[in-house]
């Protein structure tokens, strides 16, 4: 600025700016808008958790979203990563390929069993039902016992979703919106 101060006779000045500065914090918000309802939802959505491993999952969620992803890929990346997203023992959040009945067969007891029901979810084989049917028919056993399964929108192939509490399932769609996720009952 000097030169041209110097160059024009003192003409050359830039006004202040007009807006003041932003904190980090406010930055963050502007550049990563949905990130306090994000980690709302997946709190909502591991509720039944324990505390210590709920919190892990929500800042491994919220580092993802932090990095760049989109919400509903920050929540499947995640959870559903092999080493260190959810374990077995605690699914709540599945994901299966459109022709991944082997892999429906494996998760779908261990998500039935970590969701409280005592029941063993033995899925029928008869027919060729496409695995949108097939999940189907998962909700419909889960609404016998109170419970309903909720797919979420990734953009991909694969069908993710998981087993939500009957009363609170409009709740957590209506979270799920506010965090710029796309869910529902029926596959999408």
């Amino acid at each position: 600025m000097g030169l041209f101060d110097r160059l024009f006779g003192g003409r050359f000045t830039q006004p202040p700016p007009d807006e003041p500065r932003l904190s980090d914090a406010a930055i963050m918000r502007e550049l990563h808008p949905f990130g306090a309802q994000l980690k709302m939802f997946t709190h909502a959505l591991l509720a039944r958790l324990p505390e210590k491993e709920r919190a892990r999952l929500v800042r491994r969620v919220s580092r993802f979203y932090n990095l760049g992803e989109e919400p509903a890929t920050a929540l499947v990346s995640g959870l559903l990563d092999a080493e260190k997203g959810q374990s077995l023992d605690h699914l709540v959040l599945m994901a299966v390929d459109v022709r991944g009945f082997d892999d429906f067969e494996y998760l779908a007891p261990k998500l039935v069993s970590a969701s409280g029901i005592e029941q063993v979810y033995a899925y029928p084989l008869e027919g060729m039902p496409t695995m949108a049917q097939v999940l189907v028919d998962f909700d419909q056993w889960l609404a016998g016992f109170g419970k309903r399964f909720v797919h979420v929108d990734t953009g991909g192939a694969d069908y993710v979703g998981c087993i939500v509490e009957q009363d609170s399932v409009e709740s957590l769609i209506a979270q799920a919106k506010q965090a710029g996720i796309d869910a529902r009952f029926s596959p999408f």
